[in-house]
């Protein structure tokens, strides 16, 4: 796929992976509609970095109502996307077994991604691209004890990203990506110290930028031979835990 003038929505794009996404398609020619919940700062930042190249949108796609409306938004005003990033998440902690902590994790990290896809899937261009950002914690052999639910989660958005490319296919392509440990602010309290101990657990010896990630999906979006792949960018990770 051509990128250049092509319509995308990125869930997420207030910070870190999200963020360095939209402004890696907004370098390619990508108009980038993202969405953020919380953090106006850095929706402004976000839009500042894609110079012009799309606009910002305040919702929280955990509520169904709040995303019909942010689809409708963008039909009416684009009339047809091409490529839908879904990369907003939390990792929420707490007692690793409480149905609760499950419900919050699965809501933000699961439900909504399906809720966001069904609502955009009506308003694609003939042909089309849906990437959905996962987690090395998603594969089967990786699942972090400290982060059960979370883990879960994204083993189930590998499994849906998997099925829903068998469903979608050949107009749109649906593929994910696993990232290992990326400084993103759902690490901003960790220490420079502790940085330096995650990083030897890497082949790499470092922990990833966001616009390492960012490159990838670059190159899965392009791709038109890509679809129902899990592509993991760990830094090698997996490689030094077995």
């Amino acid at each position: 796929m051509n990128l250049k003038n092509k319509i995308a929505v990125v869930t997420g794009g207030s910070s870190g992976i999200g963020q360095a996404i939209c402004v890696a398609l907004a370098k390619e020619g990508v108009e980038v509609i993202f969405t953020y919940n919380k953090s106006d700062d850095g929706a402004e930042k976000t839009l500042k970095e894609i110079e012009g190249k799309g606009e910002k949108y305040k919702v929280d796609i955990e509520i169904k109502d709040a995303v019909s409306g942010f689809s409708a938004f963008i039909k009416d005003k684009y009339k047809n996307i091409d490529i839908l990033v879904n990369c907003a998440g939390i990792e929420v902690l707490g007692e690793q077994l409480d149905l609760n902590l499950w419900r919050k994790t699965f809501e933000t990290d699961l439900f909504s991604v399906v809720s966001v896809t069904n609502s955009f899937l009506k308003i694609f261009n003939e042909r089309g691209k849906i990437l959905n950002i996962s987690s090395l914690y998603g594969d089967e052999h990786y699942g972090n004890k400290d982060a059960i639910a979370y883990s879960a989660a994204k083993s189930a958005l590998n499994s849906f990203t998997r099925t829903l490319a068998k469903t979608i296919a050949p107009n749109i392509l649906v593929n994910a990506i696993e990232p290992g440990y990326v400084k993103t602010p759902m690490w901003s309290n960790t220490s420079e110290d502790e940085f330096e101990k995650l990083s030897k657990d890497k082949l790499i010896e470092r922990i990833i930028d966001p616009t390492e990630i960012a490159q990838m999906a670059v190159a899965i979006l392009k791709n038109d031979a890509m679809t129902s792949e899990i592509v993991v960018v760990d830094g090698g990770l997996s490689l030094k835990t077995v």
